[in-house]
């Protein structure tokens, strides 16, 4: 009994990470920003990624790196992952393979922070919060001064739905090998959304 026990388990999680394997990707752009602080000797890097799933769903992701400072226990990394439906129309710049993808719902957050980089203190070394997966710890985490509805609230308060992401899309001009899978702009403000 334990033998079959495990191998349906083994059998199910096999079947889960291929399903997850097999998500298609409709297309990703990215963008990339890097910055040296002289004043404490850091590098901080941030990448941002949309991924179009299909016609209609997103994630965005967003990630930042700190480190190099003479100061080895001061780095920090941090990863945010927005996640919802979109719609896709030629872009208001009028420049060929632009595009503006609408972000019309967010429809859950996945964040995650480590390193004394953000902090001293314990929270601000190693925290997730998921809105899928919320629990008590993660409202006391987000909300010190209390939250009746710790996900929601959460969720409300780091809202993108309505953010316009310009993007180039390579694949509409093959000819031209200057065009590039880039985000040419995004939404004044996003890196400091969750902060």
């Amino acid at each position: 009994m334990k033998k079959l026990l495990i191998m349906l388990a083994v059998l199910v999680l096999t079947l889960s990470v291929f399903a997850v394997a097999s998500a298609e990707i409709k297309s990703s752009y990215n963008l990339s920003d890097v910055h040296y602080i002289d004043a404490v000797g850091w590098y901080w890097t941030s990448d941002t990624s949309l991924v179009l799933r299909d016609d209609a769903n997103y994630e965005l992701f967003y990630r930042e790196y700190a480190f190099g400072t003479t100061d080895p226990g001061l780095k920090a990394n941090k990863l945010i992952v927005y996640r919802g439906t979109y719609s896709s129309v030629e872009s208001a710049d009028d420049e060929a393979c632009h595009f503006d993808i609408t972000l019309n719902t967010c429809d859950g957050i996945y964040y995650e922070q480590h390193g004394k980089g953000y902090g001293r203190n314990t929270l601000a070394v190693a925290m997730v919060l998921d809105t899928d997966n919320w629990t008590d710890d993660m409202t006391d985490i987000a909300f010190p001064d209390g939250s009746d509805n710790g996900a929601a609230d959460f969720l409300a308060e780091h809202n993108l739905a309505g953010a316009v992401i310009t993007v180039e899309d390579m694949r509409e001009d093959l000819d031209d090998v200057t065009l590039s899978n880039r985000i040419v702009a995004l939404p004044e403000g996003f890196t400091a959304e969750i902060k």
